[in-house]
């Protein structure tokens, strides 16, 4: 009689145990935030380097998994990115347009580290006729810069950690290049 309800016991506790991590594996996929903290670090301009505004267009490569919305935080990174650099006057007609293709957006799985991930973004920059002024790949590994307890946050943190590492690089290169009049 003992042992049959042990196995009760168990079998009610199995369940539960499952439920519980599904949930932990579940709750770690809401997707990648952005790493504010770290797109504010960049370097203003006194004054915008170019009379223009801009618009940003995010696409990824449709191989890739995209559950964790990894275009929209390239969008949203980007977007206060290049409003922190002030390279564009902020309340133009007249526009730019950027785009982003991610080409590369992979992550370890799983890990004790920090979730070091690849993520290759091709940016163009057209201006407000059409014309294309600037076209380049930019490659980046990083994880978490951050010792976070919790796989799933130290997961989307790493992310947006690469997110934010490349589009700063990109940030960089545009301000650098001369192609903003």
């Amino acid at each position: 009689m003992e042992r049959g309800m042990k196995v009760v016991v168990k079998s009610a506790w199995m369940p539960i145990a499952w439920l519980f991590a599904l949930s932990i594996v579940l709750g770690g996929c809401v997707g990648p935030k952005i790493a504010a903290d770290l797109l504010g670090k960049v370097e203003p301009n006194q004054n915008p380097i170019c009379s223009c505004s801009y618009e940003i267009a995010a696409t990824i490569d449709p191989r890739i998994n995209n559950y964790e919305g990894i275009d929209g935080s390239v969008r949203e990174s980007l977007d206060i990115a290049l409003t922190e650099a002030k390279l564009f006057a902020p309340d133009s007609v007249i526009k730019y347009k950027i785009k982003a293709d991610i080409l590369v957006a992979s992550e370890a799985a799983w890990s004790f580290g920090s979730f070091n991930g690849k993520l290759s973004i091709r940016y163009t920059v057209l201006n407000p006729s059409g014309q294309e002024l600037l076209s380049t790949e930019i490659y980046t590994e990083a994880g978490s810069d951050k010792m976070i307890f919790l796989g799933a946050a130290r997961h989307q943190r790493a992310r947006a950690v690469n997110i934010s590492k490349n589009v700063l690089q990109f940030v960089e290169r545009l301000r650098t290049s001369g192609v903003l009049t």
